[in-house]
């Protein structure tokens, strides 16, 4: 294993630094200064290591590319290697949305990343069973009143049931809505949308010649809502016709809106955009979805329960969850309607493939863990996308600031793509924007999306803070796809 050869090497290097000192002072029969102990006993062997440590880095970032070059110029051109087989089926990513507590877009929470502004601070609503306040990741500007009205108005029109939602559902769902709505209006932009609108309300009214050409008709767009484990069935359901509502709102034609499709796996994004991965690779069906997930953990309830289970952070609780809130969502197309989107065909990034684990034990009780089922998703994703791991260029990761999801999310890394620096090529939502459940992970996705489009080079992007749920997707600018 990975690390079993890094810790001998390490002992190597302080059993050699060591042997040779001891010996060289037996053999001269004299004393060692503190200054001398301190060189030999802890200086040399780091320095030791260090050199080694470089020197491996620098001889990866030179054989690599000279082996391909010696490699191409040694094959002759009659034997070149059979065309690779094509990729599996990918989706654009058209656009992107987030409302999490450091930015209410990717720009904005990558601005506060980089200015290491984006961290938990103390809660001025909230306490903990101490008196003392909590420590959490509270969104600016929601107007959960304002929500209410409308929410309330809507539903008492459609005479719907009170789904008698709490202070954090409310703000969960405001949020969501403002996240749906800016995707919706992004999705509107489709190039049949406007033309088809226009054509049905000359039907509608009678003014339609007889002979008028059909426009293309818009494709059915699916709208995936993530909601926490803890939602009742039917608050679920009135959040989703909701948003819905607000899909429609924004500009996105009612009649082209896909049936409801709920999602079984509550608090859990994997299974929709898998889904939604296997269902693109069939070209009889155009593929357009918003995936969005939203939570809250900011109400009285939320921390009186993560109390009972001692799971939140405190001073004497350091591996405790910091509770959080947001949303995020994405705008997912096959490449054809991506273009009427966007109105280019090399845009965006793209979702190439997403695998996953399942762990055999929770992390949270975990004591010395040999888990491999992050590991492995890496892997599996990086082989699915046919990719080594020295071309990833990036990793982001719905990591907290637990040590038990750190230390594995570093594992990883190093064994994937050992050519990156842990310190300054991964970048963790979970430990900014605190724990939010499937809110995270999708930002970490957002995030990918905006760095692969500056790197112009593959990112992979890490969930890991579920306790059993592990999962790895790859990212890749559209042109390499």
């Amino acid at each position: 294993m990975n690390w079993l050869r890094k810790l001998a090497l390490a002992g190597a290097a302080f059993g050699i630094s060591w042997g040779g000192a001891i010996w060289y002072w037996r053999e001269t029969n004299r004393m060692p200064a503190t200054s001398e102990l301190a060189l030999y006993m802890l200086v040399l062997p780091l320095v030791l290591l260090t050199t080694l440590w470089l020197g491996r880095k620098a001889w990866a970032r030179i054989s690599v590319p000279a082996t391909a070059g010696a490699t191409a110029a040694a094959t002759p051109a009659i034997d070149a290697a059979p065309e690779a087989a094509p990729l599996p089926a990918a989706l654009i990513i058209a656009a992107s949305a987030i409302r999490v507590p450091h930015g209410a877009s990717v720009d904005e929470l990558r601005a506060a990343l980089a200015g290491n502004q984006a961290r938990p601070n103390l809660d001025s609503e909230l306490q903990d069973d101490d008196g003392y306040p909590v420590m959490s990741a509270r969104l600016r500007d929601i107007d959960e009143d304002a929500l209410r009205d409308d929410l309330e108005a809507w539903r008492g029109k459609l005479q719907l049931a009170n789904p008698r939602f709490d202070t954090a559902q409310w703000r969960a769902l405001d949020a969501a809505t403002s996240a749906v709505s800016e995707l919706a209006a992004q999705a509107a932009s489709h190039m049949y949308v406007a033309p088809w609108l226009q054509q049905e309300h000359e039907r509608q009214q009678g003014r339609l010649p007889p002979n008028a050409v059909p426009v293309p008709v818009p494709p059915s767009l699916q709208l995936l809502a993530v909601w926490p484990a803890d939602w009742t069935a039917q608050q679920r359901e009135i959040a989703d016709q909701w948003l819905r509502t607000v899909a429609v709102q924004a500009g996105w034609p009612q009649q082209r809106l896909a049936a409801p499709a709920p999602i079984s796996d509550a608090d859990d994004a994997g299974p929709a955009l898998s889904k939604l991965l296997g269902h693109c690779g069939d070209s009889k069906h155009p593929c357009l979805a918003i995936v969005i997930a939203a939570a809250s953990h900011l109400s009285e309830n939320s921390i009186a329960s993560l109390s009972a289970q001692n799971g939140l952070f405190s001073a004497t609780h350091p591996q405790g969850r910091i509770p959080g809130e947001g949303a995020a969502g994405l705008l997912l197309a096959d490449a054809a309607h991506a273009s009427l989107i966007t109105g280019r065909d090399d845009s965006g990034s793209v979702l190439q493939t997403i695998a996953s684990g399942r762990r055999s034990a929770s992390a949270d009780d975990a004591k010395r863990d040999t888990d491999t089922s992050l590991a492995q998703a890496a892997e599996q994703a990086l082989h699915n996308a046919r990719l080594d791991g020295a071309a990833v260029t990036l990793v982001t990761a719905d990591t907290g600031h637990r040590t038990s999801r750190v230390t594995e999310l570093m594992h990883v890394v190093t064994a994937a793509a050992p050519q990156l620096d842990p310190g300054a090529d991964v970048i963790s939502i979970g430990s900014s924007c605190g724990s939010c459940g499937a809110v995270t992970w999708l930002t970490a996705l957002a995030v990918a999306d905006a760095e692969v489009q500056d790197r112009g080079g593959p990112v992979l992007c890490i969930s890991n803070e579920d306790p059993y749920r592990r999962y790895a997707a790859l990212l890749r600018p559209a042109l390499a796809a």
